[in-house]
């Protein structure tokens, strides 16, 4: 899943880019996605990505994504305040983790990256450095 996720990741993304640097990728006229980066190294690239449709803060999903470039994976390291995933969780326990939580937010990624390049398109003049 991860290395799908870093191949559609890069079919969004431009050839090259430095931190700070954002766009658009509109779904439909309501539903744009901003993606913007974080930080940038030679192996690995963190991004943000959220929701820009909606008004209501609590439906405005926020996840940062990193991607390793040199074993070709995205993995998402962030989900609004939540960090550091662990690879299985007991259940139940009190955060109230599913066991593959984990799984299920990089599943997330991958409906969401599949959406993106199966019916979304850059927004050009969106571009901001």
């Amino acid at each position: 899943m991860c290395e799908r996720n870093y191949a559609r990741l890069n079919r969004l993304l431009p050839k090259q880019f430095s931190p700070g640097e954002h766009w658009l990728i509109a779904i439909t006229e309501q539903q744009h996605y901003q993606l913007t980066v974080l930080e940038c190294g030679p192996f690995t690239t963190r991004l943000k990505i959220e929701l820009l449709a909606t008004t209501a803060p609590l439906l405005k999903p926020s996840f940062d994504v990193q991607l390793y470039h040199d074993a070709q994976l995205a993995e998402v390291v962030r989900v609004a305040k939540q960090r550091q995933f662990a690879a299985r969780y007991p259940y139940p326990n009190p955060q109230m983790m599913q066991p593959d939580e984990k799984r299920q937010i990089n599943q997330l990624l991958a409906d969401w990256l599949k959406l993106c390049t199966e019916q979304g398109y850059l927004v050009p003049e969106q571009v901001v450095k």
